[in-house]
């Protein structure tokens, strides 16, 4: 696993929570999906996609990194 890319994908979720996707439109579809689950922004990242099929294509190694990373962060607040 390479932690440097989860790291900084983790950095451009914790500014697309805070309403911020400027960074998110140079993301792969992998990418783009973590960003989108880790930061509770599905509708406004991935509105065609499903919850089961981005934690499918992002995939064990990455879901776990996540759910390290942000198991005790809260939801953002729907705009």
């Amino acid at each position: 696993m390479n932690e440097s890319i989860l790291e900084y994908l983790d950095e451009i979720a914790r500014e697309a929570w805070n309403g911020d996707y400027r960074r998110t439109g140079a993301l792969s579809s992998g990418e783009r999906l973590y960003v989108a689950v880790a930061s509770g922004r599905m509708r406004e990242l991935a509105p065609g996609d499903s919850i089961p099929y981005a934690v499918n294509r992002i995939g064990e190694e990455w879901m776990a990194h996540m759910l390290n990373v942000w198991r005790s962060s809260k939801q953002p607040e729907i705009d």
